[in-house]
């Protein structure tokens, strides 16, 4: 239900755990992306972590989703309200993402980078800055080693915007800190953190 006509994460994922890899999807475009969370929903292969702003289109992505079958689990949604800013988004890295990883052992990153939560992007109503898309590609990179780790660009809608997040993404890719905005800050959304990692608890 998004703008592709291919996905082009599902179908590198999909090529990766038929080779025996373990493969984290991370995907922090403004929508929640669920033609690969439906993909892999049932396949404890590839672990899918969605951070999108909710509610927004196309209306997928509840806390509660957390795969089914083999993949129960293995699916986790952070659906951040509107405003929310790259503090709580660093606080859902550093508070879910890591200990899930750690729990899940990946072998690959493929990263779903939409850079459509920038607070000048038209579309949506999110708070993040190029600043903040640098601290959050540095902490997904470290999830596994050099070498293992894939970015797609996905959305975003004002050029400027896109150009500096995607900047700032890359040189964190490079090992480069490239800050062309500051960070952001306030902790919008820190309920939404504190609701998944009691949600990963439950599922311990």
């Amino acid at each position: 239900m998004g703008f592709c006509l291919l996905n082009n994460i599902a179908v590198t994922a999909a090529h990766l755990a038929d080779r025996g890899e373990r493969v984290l999807i991370v995907d922090w475009d403004a929508h929640h992306g669920n033609g690969t969370q439906d993909i892999f929903y049932n396949d404890g292969r590839v672990s899918y972590v969605s951070l999108h702003q909710w509610p927004l289109y196309p209306g997928t992505g509840r806390l509660e989703e957390r795969g089914a079958g083999d993949g129960e689990g293995a699916t986790l949604n952070l659906p951040m309200p509107p405003g929310a800013d790259g503090d709580a988004y660093r606080a859902a890295i550093d508070e879910v993402l890591v200990p899930l990883a750690a729990a899940f052992a990946p072998t690959w990153l493929l990263l779903s980078a939409g850079f459509d939560g920038h607070r000048a992007d038209p579309l949506t109503d999110l708070n993040l800055s190029a600043g903040d898309y640098a601290d959050l590609t540095g902490r997904v990179a470290a999830l596994v080693p050099p070498g293992r780790r894939i970015a797609f660009l996905e959305g975003g809608y004002d050029l400027h915007a896109l150009a500096t997040s995607a900047g700032a993404s890359v040189a964190a890719l490079a090992g480069e800190t490239w800050l062309p905005e500051p960070r952001t800050v306030g902790r919008v959304g820190d309920h939404v953190v504190a609701a998944a990692k009691q949600a990963l608890r439950l599922n311990e």
